[in-house]
């Protein structure tokens, strides 16, 4: 059985793979917090008060952060005078959104769970963002191009069951 990235069944795979692939890349291992209700009213606030301008400031900060690692910083070409203005633009996001727009809201975390709950308040944030990442045609297709090496005829072999084979099956048609 081959399954080409051009038939159906092939481009749901590409697309589950592009998904995993790229929520790993960007997000790494995240450990998944038991929120409470201060933290929830938190991240509603925080993705409520981001501007596609506030995601882009996070993004391109995020992508320069990632650039200090030592096996990523050939990669790159940001001098320190990008990354010193980066971080200048970061942090005024961070305030204006946790001091000014989401300030009780913080108090609240701050108060109940303690401060390093506040920073489980940006995972909803974080999740959407790397959502948004996905989407857009120039990152797909940079993952599709990875997809070009990946022998897909093992994932389905491996992978598809003949119950997950049958699941399939079911969704496709309703």
């Amino acid at each position: 059985m081959f399954y080409s990235i051009f038939t159906p069944l092939g481009r749901r795979f590409a697309r589950i793979g592009c998904s995993a692939l790229m929520a790993t890349a960007v997000m790494g291992t995240t450990q998944v917090a038991m929120a409470g209700p201060t933290v929830d009213q938190l991240s509603n606030c925080l993705v409520k008060s981001t501007t596609a301008a506030d995601k882009t400031t996070v993004l391109q900060w995020t992508f320069v952060a990632l650039s200090a690692h030592p096996e990523l910083k050939k990669f790159s070409n940001v001098n320190e005078e990008q990354r010193t203005q980066l971080d200048k633009n970061l942090a005024q996001v961070l305030q204006r959104i946790l001091v000014d727009q989401c300030a009780s809201q913080t108090k609240a975390v701050i108060a109940a769970e303690g401060v390093q709950a506040v920073g489980d308040s940006f995972q909803e944030l974080g999740q959407i963002t790397g959502e948004e990442i996905l989407e857009n045609p120039e990152v797909e297709s940079q993952l599709k191009g990875v997809l070009r090496y990946v022998d897909l005829n093992k994932l389905v072999v491996t992978f598809l069951t003949p119950d997950l084979w049958n699941k399939l099956g079911e969704l496709r048609g309703k």
